[in-house]
């Protein structure tokens, strides 16, 4: 059973997550719906596969291997690095399945393209990308967006198969969004710098005014005015620090699993956060009277 031929593609969806939060028992439904979907893709491709010179013994046992290869394969990594491949009851029944989640990957051609060089009319690539930027990571531009290489592409000859599969998992996906994605879009620290981060900023230089006045009243003027200057930069690289862990917390796309510790960050952050607004608003509430 071999076709070198590749089948015409006329129509093509392809979407990247821009935000998802998913557990096991989630990502296991997410796998169950995929592979119901590529089941009729496999009846799709019986319906078109031909005899010609074949017997009937021969077609049939081709029939059979083909229904076969449409059984997905998938790919689950863990953070350590360790994969686990197989179908999917396999991979979710193995005693060996992460406890946290990297990545899912799975190709509903790749049996047949790989091992019996045989092209489907219909098919679909799923890339899941759970991992989350590193808080210290001083290379990620804070402005741009987070990198994520989530995608969905459904790809094939029949428009109603794409589009019917392509608007299951995005509404899927659209059905199960992350926490506070939105801070992982471009341009949201430009914005949280401007309203937040120069005003707490002077806000800090306020604060520590009176200890700098009186340390070294009576020194350099340069000394002070470095002073008010690094508490105005420490101030907005510790802004930046915090957003890098807003975006550690609320990771765009986020594997949830028991035992874990990511509520009690983002009860940490919330605590560090309010702290610090709270005071600022205190202060500025009160200058606003003095006025």
């Amino acid at each position: 059973m071999q076709t070198s031929r590749q089948p015409t593609i006329n129509n093509r969806q392809k979407i990247d997550v821009s935000s998802l939060s998913m557990d096991k028992d989630d990502l296991r439904r997410f796998c169950d719906i995929l592979q119901e979907r590529v089941n009729s893709a496999a009846e799709f491709e019986v319906n078109l596969f031909q005899q010609n010179e074949q017997t009937d013994e021969q077609y049939q046992q081709n029939i059979a291997i083909l229904r076969e290869s449409f059984e997905l394969r998938i790919t689950i990594t863990g953070i350590g690095g360790k994969e686990l491949w197989g179908s999917i009851g396999e991979v979710f029944g193995s005693v060996n399945f992460p406890e946290q989640v990297k990545s899912l990957y799975v190709e509903s051609e790749s049996t047949l393209r790989h091992v019996h060089n045989y092209y489907p009319h219909n098919s679909f690539t799923i890339f899941l990308d759970f991992s989350k930027p590193k808080v210290f990571d001083l290379s990620i531009m804070p402005h741009q967006g987070t990198p994520n290489e989530s995608n969905v592409e459904v790809k094939g000859y029949d428009a109603i198969w794409v589009n019917g599969v392509f608007t299951e998992l995005k509404k899927f996906i659209d059905d199960r969004p992350s926490t506070l994605s939105i801070v992982h879009s471009h341009g949201v620290y430009d914005v949280l710098q401007l309203v937040l981060g120069f005003p707490l900023s002077f806000w800090v230089c306020s604060k520590f005014s009176s200890s700098i006045e009186t340390g070294f009243g009576n020194g350099n003027a340069f000394v002070i005015s470095a002073l008010y200057l690094y508490a105005f930069v420490a101030t907005l690289f510790l802004s930046r620090i915090l957003f890098h862990y807003l975006r550690w917390v609320c990771p765009l796309v986020e594997y949830r699993y028991k035992n874990n510790a990511m509520l009690i960050h983002r009860t940490l952050f919330g605590a560090l956060t309010l702290g610090w607004l709270g005071q600022f608003l205190y202060d500025f509430g009160k200058w606003l009277l003095k006025t």
